[in-house]
């Protein structure tokens, strides 16, 4: 599902032009602290209580060593700092803070910042004044001195000095507001702030001034418009950007998202023609089966295997396709595939192949076959996409014929090599593992501990680690913006790194986005290494299924008596955590309810007052509708969590006419595709929040790794 962000610029940016700093600066200090800890009462790094995270930090403060590896006595001095900072009580945080600049060299540019910061809550704008002067001294070179520079009205320095810089994308707007035809600003704008939520009317306003711009300028305008569905000014701004084979097939994909077919198949034989080496090159000759006629998508597909043998194995799987469905030569498709299965087993696309045949023999009733199948599959090609689903509805054709020890081995490897697949939460199941059933699921809850310790992340500066391993985030996020400065082309790691401090920060919809391209970029193959070991990195799972929003989660799913795992989960796949997202209907907030429907349980609670923008109100609303939903489906999961998506009245029609039977089945036989699809991610998010965070389901796992283990051990 797309989904259109509804931002505002709330929050008044006054004092961003004065000479000196003002008392309106404080108002810009409020509104940073919420932005860094939308949860108030709950620490942003922890998911703790605010005040139990404080007490455990002074402690730790006035020892001399801590159990803690990560935030040890003159570390949590800063953290406690920051957290009396966004709970307005400055004159704790600049007690904090005393000397510590002497303590903590690494820092003590920040260590400044948040003493003006207090400073300036205190109202002692004097001394805030001094202290961000001292900061602008000592470290000019500093993101930390873009802070005093906003805070000093400083502002054509910031622009010039940290362009990348949040506080430029506040200056920008500001002065954008009072000068709408300031083609410098424009340009700033989308040069370092492409991906700001209301650039499009920007970009537009910008190309209608007929600017002279860079071909790096024209490359950060199409990538605006391209993130926003523009395509058409998407290619015309490609065509003007720096070329690459990056701009080249950006361009030709514009084309072909546009509708424009002819001229994308010309665009992206031109990145063949340029750039026949990168990455681009094979997948350009993909996009032009996909619109081609068929005589000319064979031959694409011709040209993948005569030159990129990486991509053989799906060039293959698209041929066959074409001659079978759309040039009816089902010979021919036959030795395609049997070439495929030969030369390129290991391959994605056998894999999905095979997973085919499996299938198409156990609706036939060839058991047996279709559980040999998927053992050739498992055996030639275990990490293919079509593996996890294969494995696990081999278990259940093995339980079938009662083959109880073959089932349980195809269980297992779901879970060993897909772990975090829905399938390997189905497969749990079926081995009997306390982490719920689709009946069961409701009443499933185990205590869930979030780890605290963070590790380096694998970008950036050692003063941008300092800062994410406190958990001082919005820091960190604008420390590695600054350091990145516009940078278009990222490296794996740089892609990790900001998903990861997007995700920190809130900015959930493109964070997780940005962590999940890393399975399918295109990067040449020195790189795929690269992304399998970052993706090992604790940071990765946990950001893919971070716990915003985890204290009123779990208020209002206790008062429900539903899983906070299963409500978590839901909400990841309804809004990405994003409290004032819309969808093309109209759904509003974190748990996606629609107007109609929040106007409906208004009444059934005897409510008169809500806001679905406001967190608290969204998810005591949605809460409470899912509890509907279960109680009118005796409190199966399964068809709760679809009726939610469908609605109780579709879903009651789908279980008269079918029956229920096997829930599995009912959500393969599922009509709407987005419900189908819709279940699988819900269940496959509460499983993670399972497997990842709850220590008696870890033990679990870790019981059945070290069986394995020993199993694999004794046949040596």
């Amino acid at each position: 599902m797309r989904w259109s962000i509804v931002l505002m610029l709330s929050a008044t940016l006054a004092g961003a032009s004065a000479p000196l700093i003002t008392a309106s600066t404080e108002s810009n200090l409020s509104l940073n602290a919420s932005l860094a800890n939308n949860n108030k009462s709950f620490d942003p790094l922890t998911y703790t209580p605010v005040d139990q995270r404080l007490a455990k930090l002074e402690t730790q403060a006035k020892q001399q060593s801590s159990s803690n590896t990560n935030i040890d006595p003159v570390r949590a001095r800063l953290v406690i700092a920051d957290i009396h900072l966004n709970n307005r009580k400055p004159r704790e945080a600049i007690a904090a803070l005393d000397k510590l600049e002497t303590e903590y060299p690494i820092l003590a540019d920040y260590v400044l910042l948040k003493r003006a910061q207090a400073q300036t809550q205190l109202r002692d704008l004097q001394s805030a004044t001094s202290t961000w002067q001292q900061l602008l001294a000592k470290f000019p070179d500093s993101p930390a001195a873009a802070e005093a520079m906003f805070a000093l009205g400083q502002n054509q320095q910031l622009l010039q000095k940290f362009p990348s810089h949040p506080r430029s994308q506040e200056v920008a707007l500001l002065l954008l507001a009072q000068s709408p035809n300031r083609v410098d600003l424009m340009t700033h704008l989308a040069t370092y702030f492409s991906d700001y939520k209301e650039i499009v009317p920007i970009l537009n306003r910008l190309l209608a001034s007929s600017p002279s711009l860079t071909s790096d300028q024209w490359w950060a305008i199409a990538d605006g418009y391209y993130n926003n569905f523009e395509f058409g000014k998407a290619a015309n701004a490609y065509a003007r950007a720096t070329v690459n084979p990056i701009t080249a097939y950006n361009y030709a994909r514009s084309l072909h998202r546009g509708k424009q077919i002819d001229a994308a198949i010309v665009a992206y034989n031109r990145v063949v023609k340029q750039f026949p080496q990168s990455p681009q090159a094979p997948r350009a000759l993909i996009r032009i089966t996909q619109i081609d006629s068929p005589q000319a998508a064979i031959a694409a597909t011709d040209r993948i295997l005569a030159a990129y043998p990486d991509t053989a194995g799906e060039a293959l799987g698209i041929k066959a396709t074409i001659l079978q469905d759309k040039l009816d030569n089902s010979k021919a498709a036959s030795e395609v595939r049997n070439l495929l299965l030969s030369r390129y087993g290991s391959s994605n696309d056998a894999g999905e192949l095979r997973w085919r045949i499996a299938k198409g023999q156990a609706k036939g009733g060839q058991i047996k076959n279709a559980i040999a199948t998927v053992d050739a599959l498992i055996a030639n090609s275990p990490e293919s996409d079509s593996a996890a689903e294969a494995s696990f509805w081999a278990g259940k054709w093995a339980n079938q014929i009662g083959d109880k020890t073959k089932a349980k081995k195809f269980f297992e490897f779901t879970i060993r090599q897909h772990p975090a697949s829905y399938y390997a939460w189905r497969s749990a199941s079926s081995l009997g593992w306390n982490v719920g059933t689709f009946t069961t699921a409701r009443f499933t809850a185990p205590a869930i501990t979030i780890p605290s310790v963070r590790q380096a992340l694998p970008a950036g500066s050692e003063k941008l680690q300092e800062l994410y391993i406190l958990g001082l985030d919005r820091d960190a996020r604008s420390l590695w913006v600054t350091e990145l400065r516009g940078k278009r082309n990222l490296e794996p790691r740089e892609i990790f790194t900001d998903g990861v401090l997007r995700v920190a920060n809130l900015d959930n919809l493109i964070g997780i986005k940005t962590l999940e391209s890393l399975n399918w970029i295109d990067v040449p193959n020195s790189q795929r290494a690269e992304i399998a070991q970052l993706k090992q990195h604790p940071a990765y799972i946990r950001s893919l299924y971070p716990f915003h929003y985890w204290d009123i989660i779990s208020n209002w799913s206790r008062d429900r008596n539903i899983s906070p795992s299963l409500v978590i989960g839901l909400m990841r796949q309804e809004s990405r955590f994003e409290p004032q997202i819309r969808s093309r209907s109209g759904a509003i907030g974190l748990m996606q309810i629609m107007p109609d429907t929040g106007s409906w349980i208004a009444s059934k609670k005897g409510v008169n007052s809500y806001n679905l923008d406001r967190p608290e109100d969204n998810i005591n609303f949605g809460t409470w509708y899912l509890d509907y939903t279960h109680s009118r489906f005796g409190n199966n999961s399964m068809l709760a969590v679809a009726s939610y998506n469908a609605g109780p009245g579709a879903i009651g029609r789908w279980v008269e006419a079918k029956g229920l039977g096997d829930p599995d089945e009912f959500v393969n036989n599922i009509p709407y595709d987005e419900t189908r699809d819709y279940v699988s991610k819900v269940f496959g998010n509460y499983w993670n929040y399972l497997r990842l965070y709850s220590p008696s389901v870890q033990q679990q796992v870790l019981a059945f790794e070290q069986s394995n283990n020993l199993n694999v051990a004794s046949k040596f």
